[in-house]
């Protein structure tokens, strides 16, 4: 019980004593003004409900360019069109690549999604095959009759509502028209919401975006991670476990049932790279589910 206790007390000096020497060494950099955060905590007491509103309040204090720490995550804010062109054309270089987070580690496979990974060699040659081999003019055209397809289909469906005078909720068609096109593109198929998962596609999808965007704490202090104290990462898990198991299926039925006849749908294109040597796009079966996610 002693050694507990002992545990239990030890942690909050250390994270106290990193802090502390973190702000020993940033004491000796030269960054830009901003306001004085707590041990372990930073700034993060400073942003509310609305953190851009916030960040616009301490920008108009300490000026467009600003510096402040979030939990242990050193940041520097801007805020005006001059800084802005500064961080995202004359050194973009500099600041383009992705930091690490929870939602990147449990929902994108260890950043290897072509959103969340960091920029080096493999976003490179992941971004440079996405515009290729998967988004080129060649490509996008080779899904023109797919796309006349389901935009027939959608068109009879009004026609037939009209004659009915039902009422169609165009936003929600439009979205749906989007997502089959999406579906055939990608995958070869429309498939149906119990396919996917019990509760249906789209909720599944908008909890996977909520989660993606919620503020973590274990992002801002990441010894606590592991505890996951608003319970977001045990949910990230079983988001990621839904997805996983979809994509598996669809790789699986492409490895399968392959035709040569019809026309390559993405994860064709991406199959024939799966373990390939002859080819800088070297990737696995997870590279494949990232990318596609």
């Amino acid at each position: 019980m002693a050694w507990i206790l002992t545990t239990l007390a030890l942690i909050p000096l250390a994270f106290f004593l990193r802090a502390w020497l973190s702000k020993r060494k940033i004491k000796d950099s030269k960054l830009p003004p901003g306001p004085i955060g707590f041990p372990i905590f930073g700034s993060l007491h400073l942003l509310g409900k609305f953190p851009h509103h916030d960040l616009h309040q301490l920008a108009n204090k300490y000026g467009p360019i600003m510096y402040m720490r979030l939990g242990l995550v050193p940041t520097v804010v801007v805020s005006s069109p001059r800084a802005a062109e500064l961080i995202l054309k004359t050194n973009d270089l500099v600041f383009a690549s992705r930091p690490r987070n929870e939602a990147a580690k449990h929902i994108s496979y260890e950043q290897k999604n072509l959103s969340f990974a960091p920029y080096g060699s493999y976003w490179r040659n992941v971004r440079k095959m996405c515009t290729l081999e998967l988004l080129s003019n060649h490509k996008i055209n080779s899904f023109m009759s797919t796309r006349k397809e389901e935009l027939d289909l959608l068109i009879d469906y009004i026609k037939d509502a009209s004659r009915e005078r039902v009422a169609v909720d165009l936003g929600a068609k439009v979205s749906s028209l989007s997502a089959d096109i999406s579906c055939r593109m990608v995958f070869g198929k429309k498939y149906l919401e119990k396919e996917f998962d019990e509760k249906g596609f789209k909720p599944v999808t908008h909890e996977l975006m909520r989660l993606a965007a919620s503020f973590n704490l274990g992002d801002y202090i990441p010894p606590i991670a592991p505890l996951d104290l608003q319970g977001l990462t045990k949910r990230m898990k079983a988001i990621g476990k839904v997805f996983n198991d979809f994509f598996e299926k669809i790789i699986d039925e492409h490895i399968q049932f392959k035709d040569e006849n019809r026309t390559k749908d993405f994860v064709d294109v991406m199959l024939d790279f799966l373990g390939s040597e002859e080819t800088e796009y070297r990737i696995g079966r997870d590279n494949i589910k990232a990318i596609i996610l």
